[in-house]
């Protein structure tokens, strides 16, 4: 019967379990040996009352004597061996669950969840869109400044973009182009895969399942294939598999929640520059067609005289043959393309002089 190198001489003999933390780990030479009680005594003891306030702190007459300095040094290396002592432990196999390798994958899980998971407020609006029935009052960013327009950049009222650094900001609360970007960023998200808006605090989730699975998972699951007729090389690869499964998804689950952020920041920069030049476009539109309407007049007149049928002469009120007046009665029984409107100046201009009707 085969035995699993973490669980048969490992895990129960003198590995991971046999010697950890009562045979010569925290209890034998750890914390109460040698480690955490001579460190604790002498530096705790050696630096308060030693040292500080009774060596060389108020009864020699230095009340900022070195003391409280070489206190703080002391627990500062008490801290270190204690974490060295763990590494140690985890070393020689005494923490359950644990080696150097699966030790090492835990911690740059640690690291990648922090730089991951510290950015997840500036993209947390997002998260609100699906269910935005107007413009509401957040944004998603990138940059430390929120509001600091970065240089080389294209921006609106409302949002900003770096053509080159790749910093944006889009907001979703302006009256005019508050809905116009919810709507846009809204079909971004849609065109993309699901998983890139999964909230980051999923993964977190997935990686402390892995973390706490660690302490178990290889105890409950080994046995099953130790009752198993396979080759040593088979087996050697499951028993290796199954105890470092739950660290290495803990670690995967970090590196996609950032890796997943950084995918965020690229997809949403490149949805702010879209934005700010659609909306830039649309106000350019705007002012160009209130110009337009300012400059012609309220009313509308025929293309052609309806009396004598002579085309109309740009910005002339009457026709300049027969006279008639070529104004439109009820502009919505005259089809679109037998009507103009004249400019604002000739028909004030008109009017100022008496027209030529």
């Amino acid at each position: 019967m085969a035995r699993g190198g973490f669980h048969g001489g490992g895990f129960h003999s003198g590995g991971h379990h046999g010697g950890g933390f009562h045979g010569g780990g925290f209890h034998g030479g750890g914390f109460h040996g040698g480690g955490f009680g001579s460190s604790f005594g002498g530096g705790f003891r050696s630096g308060y009352y030693g040292d500080s306030y009774n060596g060389g702190g108020y009864n020699d007459g230095s009340e900022e004597g070195m003391g409280e300095a070489n206190f703080a040094i002391k627990n500062m290396l008490l801290f270190v061996v204690i974490g060295l002592a763990f590494v140690a432990e985890v070393g020689v196999g005494h923490i359950p669950g644990m080696d150097l390798v699966n030790l090492t994958m835990f911690i740059v899980a640690m690291l990648f969840f922090l730089l991951g998971i510290r950015e997840f407020k500036r993209t947390a609006g997002v998260y609100r869109l699906r269910k935005a029935a107007g413009p509401i009052q957040v944004q998603v960013w990138n940059s430390d400044n929120r509001n600091w327009i970065p240089s080389f950049s294209i921006s609106d009222k409302v949002s900003w973009a770096g053509k080159y650094d790749k910093k944006y900001r889009i907001a979703f609360y302006d009256q005019d182009f508050g809905m116009e970007n919810v709507i846009k960023v809204r079909e971004m998200m849609k065109r993309t895969p699901k998983i890139v808006w999964m909230n980051s605090f999923v993964w977190l989730a997935i990686g402390t399942i892995g973390t706490i699975g660690n302490f178990f998972f290889y105890e409950l699951v080994i046995p099953v294939f130790e009752n198993m007729i396979m080759t040593d090389i088979a087996f050697t690869f499951i028993d290796h598999f199954i105890f470092y499964l739950p660290a290495a998804i803990t670690m995967l689950s970090a590196i996609a929640c950032y890796v997943i952020m950084k995918v965020k920041d690229k997809l949403l920069h490149d949805c702010a520059v879209r934005i700010i030049e659609d909306n830039n476009a649309a106000y350019e539109k705007m002012k160009t067609e209130d110009f337009i309407a300012s400059s012609l007049s309220k009313r509308w007149y025929h293309n052609k005289c309806p009396n004598c049928g002579a085309g109309a002469v740009k910005d002339k009120r009457s026709c300049t043959h027969c006279g008639t007046s070529l104004e439109v009665e009820d502009i919505d029984k005259e089809p679109v393309y037998s009507v103009h409107r004249i400019s604002a100046d000739a028909e004030r201009f008109a009017q100022g002089v008496g027209d030529d009707k």
